[in-house]
């Protein structure tokens, strides 16, 4: 008896250790490093990329930029356009096991407008004017009528449990009611989520996923061919893309992009204050070669805030040749003969390599450029920290341009959330006004944004590089995963892939 008691319990841990080694970790390439996991507080595509697994929104964009369904099953609005109301799917559960209701909705976005609040952007949420609980599983949205684009900022905001949402560590412990529980956080290692069995959309098809931070494109790559990351949605060596695209064992997944990339100048400066100075920076950089030889003809030269792609894109706007002799005659216009400044950028491979690009070229100006390259994080602490404004120059990535409000208003209006460069000028800030009100796509709302473009591009206070084309890889034995245009959002669906090893 006790030697079958024995055999049972032997079977019993083979089985138990049977299962343990079975469990599927599915290992996810970034770029960078997160800054945090406060959606309310945080807005960088690295820090949103994981967040997604973990929080949701209300809604998300598909990857044709349609609206789909999260915590919100359906949603009505006012014949009149006062108001939208949202229909809460019931029985959804935070990590924390309480269940979601229209308080944590009305919680959520009555902080972000609180102006007492550090939010981030909420410019974006001023059109509610007020949230109306109806019942435990119905919201309404009282709005102002003062943004036509509303609803794709509430597509953006993740809801933060009302319960927890004053917890000073959030941002570093978050719980959301997404399909993987945060587990732990080693910066600059690793991120370790979980699959969240109680998961309204079903259980995740993978038990774990590690988000590993390699800066290093060519590092990054290497890791991927050796099989140790599962797959990835940012940079490649895009040299190597041909021969990616040839092998099998890996899918290469691409389409157009809905940022740029650009080169800021603090308007603080008394010498960058200058237009004909900001000018000739915008002359110096040469847009083809960096898009031909450092980006490796992954996506397009930068033309300005609005893609080429939309109707909004105003073909007569300014643009900034690169030219020198312009360069040396608008520094001879504004009097300058010799500029020291510094330029901070972020790990970011290439970002280094534009930043001596540019060094090299505005030497033959008169300019000096001292580069600093900062880890992610203390970067756009950085630039972010409006109060001190401890920078010259910065070459920084928008993304997310999914309407033209957004790819314009908080980085120029005057009080844009994200004007970082403190420029201001009361004709644009005009536009941007009106342009929120107006119908999207309407003629008008084309005309107003078009105009903008032509002000915004003249005073330069963005030298542009280049607009963004997403590029993912896979693993083959990975199934299930599709990369979005818009990049924040590329694992808003990540309980659906599987892997297959």
């Amino acid at each position: 008896m006790n030697r079958i008691t024995k055999l049972l319990g032997a079977l019993a841990l083979g089985l138990v250790l049977g299962a343990a080694s079975a469990q599927t970790t599915l290992v996810v390439g970034t770029v960078a490093e997160a800054s945090d996991l406060d959606p309310r507080t945080t807005y960088d595509v690295y820090s949103y990329q994981r967040m997604y697994p973990i929080m949701e929104p209300l809604l998300v964009f598909n990857t044709d930029l349609s609206y789909q369904p999260r915590l919100a099953e359906r949603w009505e609005w006012a014949d009149d356009a006062s108001s939208i109301t949202f229909y809460l799917r019931q029985g959804v559960k935070f990590h924390h096991g309480r269940e979601f209701t229209a308080e944590d909705v009305k919680y959520t976005f009555e902080w972000m407008l609180n102006p007492e609040n550090p939010a981030a952007n909420p410019g974006l949420y001023e059109d509610i004017k007020q949230v109306e609980i109806i019942d435990p599983y119905t919201v309404r949205f009282h709005l102002s009528g003062e943004n036509a684009f509303i609803m794709n900022y509430i597509a953006r905001l993740h809801i933060v449990p009302a319960d927890l949402g004053e917890n000073p560590d959030f941002g570093r412990n978050p719980v959301g009611t997404g399909p993987f529980v945060f587990e732990s956080w080693t910066r600059d290692d690793k991120m370790v989520l979980r699959a969240f069995d109680d998961y309204w959309g079903g259980r995740a098809q993978v038990d774990v996923v590690e988000f590993r931070p390699i800066p290093e494109d060519a590092t990054r790559l290497l890791a991927f061919e050796a099989g140790e990351i599962d797959l990835y949605h940012g940079q490649v060596v895009s040299s190597a893309l041909p021969r990616l695209e040839q092998n099998p064992n890996y899918v290469v997944q691409r389409t157009t992009g809905l940022g740029h990339a650009y080169v800021g100048m603090n308007l603080r400066h008394p010498v960058l204050a200058d237009v004909r100075v900001r000018q000739a920076i915008s002359h110096l950089l040469p847009r083809e070669a960096i898009v031909a030889r450092i980006y490796q003809g992954v996506g397009s030269v930068g033309l300005g805030p609005i893609s080429p792609d939309t109707v909004f894109f105003n073909p007569d706007a300014p643009q900034y040749d690169y030219d020198i002799e312009r360069a040396r005659e608008l520094l001879a216009e504004a009097g300058v003969e010799s500029l020291k400044v510094r330029l901070h950028t972020n790990e970011n491979p290439v970002r280094p390599q534009i930043a001596e690009v540019l060094m090299f070229e505005a030497l033959k100006v008169g300019i000096e450029i001292e580069i600093f390259v900062e880890e992610f994080g203390a970067f756009i602490d950085r630039i972010m920290d409006t109060d001190t404004a401890d920078f010259d120059l910065f070459i920084l990535g928008w993304s997310g341009n999914v309407d033209p409000n957004y790819a314009m208003y908080e980085l120029f209006h005057t009080n844009g959330g994200s004007n970082y460069t403190a420029y201001s000028n009361p004709a644009l800030d005009e536009l941007l006004d009106l342009g929120r009100k107006l119908p999207p796509n309407s003629p008008e709302s084309i005309e107003v944004y078009r105009e903008a473009q032509a002000i915004l591009m003249a005073d330069a206070p963005f030298a542009f590089i280049n607009n963004t084309e997403e590029v993912g890889l896979n693993q083959a034995y990975v199934q299930g995963w599709e990369i979005h245009p818009y990049t924040s959002a590329t694992f808003q669906d990540l309980h659906k892939v599987t892997k297959e090893r």
